[in-house]
C-alpha cells in the first residue's frame, strides 16, 4: 500500500534529518554522564507529570515548584543544557509533523464531533 511506503519514507527522513543527529548526538554525549543523564531523564519526566496533570485538571503546585527547583541545575550544566536544547528543537519539529498528519485525518474523524 502507498501510505506504507511513504511511512517508511518518512521514516528514513527523520533518521537523516540535521535535527535528529544532533539529538542522536548530544544523547550520546549525556550518556557518558549518568548523574547528568539522571538528572535530565527527571527533569523531562517532571515536566511530562506537569502537562498531564494540568491536561487533567489536578493539582500542580508541587510539581510546578520541583520543576523550578531543578531549572536552575539544569542551565548551569552545560551537557544538560546542550542535550534540552536540542531535545526543543526535535519536540517542536515532531509536533508539527504530527500535527500535519493530524490535520490530514481530520475529515474522517468528524464522526466524532
Amino acid at each position: 500500500m502507498e501510505i506504507y511506503e511513504k511511512a517508511d519514507e518518512l521514516a528514513k527522513a527523520i533518521h537523516q534529518c540535521k535535527e535528529y543527529q544532533d539529538l542522536i548526538a548530544a544523547g550520546n554525549e549525556l550518556a557518558k554522564d549518568a548523574k547528568t543523564k539522571k538528572m535530565v531523564h527527571d527533569f523531562l519526566l517532571l515536566q511530562a507529570e506537569l502537562a498531564y496533570a494540568q491536561s487533567m485538571g489536578g493539582t500542580t503546585k508541587k510539581k510546578f515548584d520541583e520543576l523550578n527547583r531543578m531549572a536552575p541545575l539544569i542551565q548551569s550544566n552545560q551537557q544538560a543544557a546542550a542535550y534540552l536544547a536540542k531535545y526543543k528543537i526535535w519536540q517542536d519539529m515532531v509536533g508539527k509533523v504530527y500535527q500535519i498528519i493530524q490535520n490530514s485525518m481530520v475529515e474522517g474523524m468528524s464522526i466524532l464531533d
